[in-house]
């Protein structure tokens, strides 16, 4: 029999990964800095398997024999007020079940997030959640990715995201 002492307890392993940035609570602040937006809403979902991002006029376009994504972010530009023009490579066109039960083909980028201090690149759909309580979800993928605990009854425990651009990151993506 192993001693109680040997073992960390539930509490130990939670403030270690909390002191490494790596506990969120059920909404987080999340940047997506490709886009130069630094403070989302996001709902942490363990239930969505890819994350969603509130995006309004998507339409995919055609450019150098590469098929793209053209979309707006409303309400995002650096002082909270206006729409950000954006562009991003096609990565799939999924069939994403949503939350009322309803199939769609929805769009998918592939861009980095910023959740507390971590970097992640994930992928992420495109639709209209203009009737859901968040602009975004973040889903168990990235989750994963991020080697993130959730503790479902706290909010934003990883901090707002510092506005830091990907291409000054070294080793990124």
């Amino acid at each position: 029999m192993i001693p109680k002492t040997a073992r960390p307890t539930l509490k130990i392993h939670t403030d270690a990964l909390k002191d490494r940035g790596h506990l969120v609570g059920w909404r987080e602040w999340v940047s997506l800095p490709d886009f130069g937006v630094w403070q989302v809403k996001a709902k942490v979902d363990t239930g969505a398997r890819t994350s969603s991002l509130h995006a309004t006029h998507i339409k995919m376009i055609s450019r150098d024999g590469r098929q793209f994504v053209k979309f707006n972010l409303p309400h995002y530009r650096g002082d909270g007020h206006g729409r950000v023009a954006c562009e991003a490579p096609l990565a799939d066109i999924r069939e994403i079940r949503s939350s009322n039960g309803e199939v769609e083909n929805r769009y998918v980028i592939s861009t980095h997030i910023g959740v507390g201090a971590h970097r992640l690149k994930v992928e992420m759909t495109l639709a209209n959640r203009t009737l859901m309580g968040f602009p975004m979800l973040l889903g168990r993928t990235a989750l994963r990715a991020g080697k993130f605990l959730v503790q479902p009854g706290k909010s934003y425990l990883a901090g707002k995201p510092e506005p830091v651009y990907i291409a000054d990151q070294p080793g990124t993506e």
